[in-house]
């Protein structure tokens, strides 16, 4: 039998059980302030405890926002509960993953991992047709092949079987698709997407990404991103686009710079097709709607509490603005969340073609300040049908969650905006959405993530690419690439269907384009003019046939009478505006032959240079050798050289000014053991300030009463923490230094003499 005294029996014994006295939780530095007391310190046990649940850069992230809402005075129940709930979250989310975390926490292991995995789906090929000699259906090798990738939530494209009999387009997609799962290299890449994308996630759900610490996403994810692109670009100023037959030469670099890749050429090219729009729907009579859409409260972690109208004169009201936890938030992902609202506007979208709402425009997506997405839709609708169209948008942006939009009605949800002229063209609208999520073109200032427009900038291309979400998508006309390629041909055309729409394209007039290729109505099929391509069969690295655009082909017009066709106007005709045969090589045309065959300038292999030289093997260069030591490869190396940062088991290798560097510290970024953000930092000084202003305070009245009472002094400092003397002894002293100065000034002011010590 049971008694009740033997439960209180033994949370008497755990209370007086020996507390935790680490140092370090997670790697980070334990603020002992925060754990005088006996039952703090308990907490910190079952704080470090509770962590060990999850893995090391998780757990680190935990524990420094742990200690940081102690600091800012949450009480140590609310912080366990919010602690709990992070602890699901990332538990949730790190169960997509068949391995513990830290086997992939760098690169080399991902390199690893993914060779391993790679192997065990060809043992799973090799056993199902025996070793190769056993004919299996297509069918039935994908699923078990896929059985390996199914585990960790990856999978590449395949093939929708129908019927009994699969066709050759569904064989050939499905060789493919194992040749990919026996790949390491394609392997690694979704491993290492996945890695970044949980890192990510948990530093939304730890706030390290929202306004005033950091927006759109963290500083870890934006430093990654700006190192990529570093070494991309570096990369792209030591390769040449090279065409022998043409004997032309093109350094790599420039053909990007002139491409829709170069950011202010790619947001020119939106608000021509913008404004093209905009033109095209004032000649048909058409109105502007601008609308925009935000997912369920259940998809944002943080929320901003503005309060600036309770500020009173003179304060800063940025003090009144500030990032709170959202106690609704499910821990869903950006891209998760991007998948919501694509749902929704699909549902949408089918519904409007149902009724027959007409429309076209834009639309744009842009993260709120904690990577949350939402969409800004710039829409061109007959006036007679803008109301449906209002409606039926709003029917799927309401859709779910309705009832937390309370009173309040629908617009925290869904909110939208006439586009009326005489205020202003509905391009100059769009402008600022197009410029703030591409370079922050004429902008200084974000609102959302309060910085400036140029960094933020910066920072929504680092969250676009991170969780790869398409920031801008034209809704209805013809397709841009076929704008592109006509804007290539220089000179006029005999096509009477293709001239029109090249001198369209050549003076950038978007809305006389889209009447060339057959009207705004016209569906993508019955274009006038499309893409023409050259088909090179298994040409890819995993035997697929590859598509390369050759130019632009017109269809057939033809002549009909009472809808029975009795001729060809204008016939099939290709005009070519790209040409073939472009290989990168690291040297130009006139180079090719003179450099020697060696290192990292060794020219492609031709006629001109089959003579091997006296070449000195890749052990012998010291560079090399000391990547060796480090279990680096001459890939390695080339990545390095190119501005890559590589970490094995938190060892950061990089290479700078001609030297390479060996760091526990990651370039550019904070300490790995404590990575608080500047705004957290500042405030965790700030609050440290205050509580010692406070404590000397405190210390200094409980000495003025000593003094006054007569009471003993070492007595008082045998009950001050250990921690705390010097501060105790300092306010003592000072104290005393002040009452020893007010007594000598007293003296000084009283007479020597009083007046009756003298008698008449």
């Amino acid at each position: 039998m049971t008694f009740a005294f033997d439960n209180h029996a033994a949370d008497v014994a755990a209370f007086f059980a020996p507390t935790s006295n680490a140092s370090r939780v997670a790697g980070v530095d334990v603020d002992s302030s925060l754990y005088r007391e006996h039952f703090q310190q308990a907490n910190l046990k079952w704080v470090e405890s509770y962590l060990s649940q999850v893995e090391d850069y998780a757990a680190g992230a935990l524990f420094t926002h742990y200690q940081y809402r102690l600091k800012k005075g949450h009480k140590p129940s609310g912080v366990n509960t919010w602690l709990r709930h992070a602890v699901a979250k990332i538990n949730e989310h790190a169960a997509r993953f068949p391995l513990p975390l830290r086997m992939i926490a760098n690169e080399l292991n991902r390199a690893s991992i993914a060779r391993q995995w790679a192997d065990a789906v060809t043992a799973i090929i090799q056993e199902h047709t025996l070793n190769f000699t056993q004919q299996v259906s297509a069918r039935e090798l994908l699923k078990a092949a896929m059985e390996p990738a199914n585990r960790w939530g990856i999978s590449p494209v395949l093939p929708v079987f129908k019927g009994s009999e699969a066709t050759d387009a569904q064989l050939d997609m499905a060789a493919s698709a194992l040749a990919r799962l026996q790949d390491p290299e394609w392997w690694k890449r979704q491993i290492t997407k996945a890695w970044r994308r949980y890192t990510e996630h948990v530093a939304i759900l730890v706030g390290k990404v929202r306004r005033g610490v950091s927006a759109y996403v963290s500083r870890r994810a934006l430093q990654d991103h700006q190192e990529r692109k570093r070494a991309g670009a570096a990369w792209l100023q030591t390769m040449y686009a090279i065409n022998e037959e043409l004997e032309l030469e093109i350094p790599l670099a420039e053909a990007v710079k002139s491409s829709v890749s170069n950011p202010e050429i790619r947001r020119m090219e939106l608000m021509v097709r913008m404004r093209g729009f905009e033109d095209l729907a004032e000649e048909q009579g058409l109105v502007g709607e601008f609308y925009t859409w935000t997912a369920p409260s259940k998809y944002h972690a943080w929320t901003v509490v503005d309060n600036r109208k309770k500020a009173k004169n003179g304060e800063k009201l940025e003090n009144w603005v500030k990032t709170i936890s959202n106690s609704k938030y499910q821990g869903y992902t950006p891209r998760e969340t991007q998948a919501y609202l694509s749902a929704q506007w699909n549902k949408a979208r089918a519904k409007l073609d149902r009724l027959g709402v007409r429309r076209f425009g834009f639309r744009v997506v842009e993260p709120h300040h904690d990577g949350t997405p939402h969409w800004h839709l710039l829409v061109f609708v007959h006036p007679s049908q803008r109301r449906l169209l209002r409606s039926v948008l709003r029917q799927y942006a309401i859709e779910h969650d309705r009832e937390e939009l309370g009173k309040k009605g629908y617009r925290a949800r869904f909110d939208w905006k006439e586009i009326k002229s005489e205020l202003g063209s509905a391009t100059g609208y769009i402008a600022k959405y197009i410029s703030k999520n591409i370079d922050g073109f004429k902008m200084d200032w974000d609102e959302e993530s309060q910085e400036d427009a140029a960094t933020s900038a910066t920072a929504v291309g680092a969250w676009a690419s991170l969780w790869n979400i398409r920031q801008f998508q034209q809704i209805g006309g013809p397709s841009v690439e076929v704008w592109r390629q006509l804007r290539r041909l220089r000179s006029a055309t005999q096509n009477p269907i293709m001239e029109p729409a090249r001198q369209a394209a050549d003076r950038a007039r978007w809305a006389e384009f889209v009447t060339a290729m057959g009207g705004i109505d016209a569906q993508r099929k019955d274009h006038l003019i499309k893409l023409a391509h050259i088909i090179q069969p298994a040409a890819s690295k995993y035997g697929e046939d590859v598509a390369r655009l050759f130019g632009l082909r017109t269809a057939d017009i033809t002549v009909s009478v009472n809808g029975i066709t009795t001729g060809v106007m204008v016939g099939v005709s290709e005009i070519q505006t790209r040409h073939q045969g472009w290989t990168l090589s690291r040297t130009g045309l006139g180079e090719r032959s003179e450099l020697p065959s060696s290192g990292g300038s060794r020219a492609p292999w031709s006629s001109d240079n089959n003579c091997t030289e006296d070449q000195k093997p890749a052990g012998n260069d010291p560079l090399s050798r000391e990547l060796a030591m480090l279990g680096l490869d001459e890939q390695d190396k080339e990545r390095l050289l190119t501005g890559a940062v590589i970490e094995i088991d938190g060892l950061f290798i990089s290479i700078r000014n001609g030297s390479l560097n060996t760091s526990r510290q990651r370039p550019g970024l904070w300490r790995p053991e404590d990575p608080v953000a500047i705004a957290e930092a500042n405030e965790f000084a700030e609050l440290e300030h205050e509580r010692t202003r406070e404590l000397a305070a405190q210390y200094r009245l409980q000495v003025a009463q000593l003094l006054d009472d007569g009471g003993s002094l070492k007595d008082w400092m045998a009950g001050i923490p250990e921690q705390h003397l010097p501060l105790a002894l300092e306010q003592a002293d000072a104290l005393l230094d002040k009452i020893e100065r007010e007594a000598r000034r007293t003296q000084r002011a009283e007479p020597m003499y009083h007046e009756d010590d003298f008698e008449d």
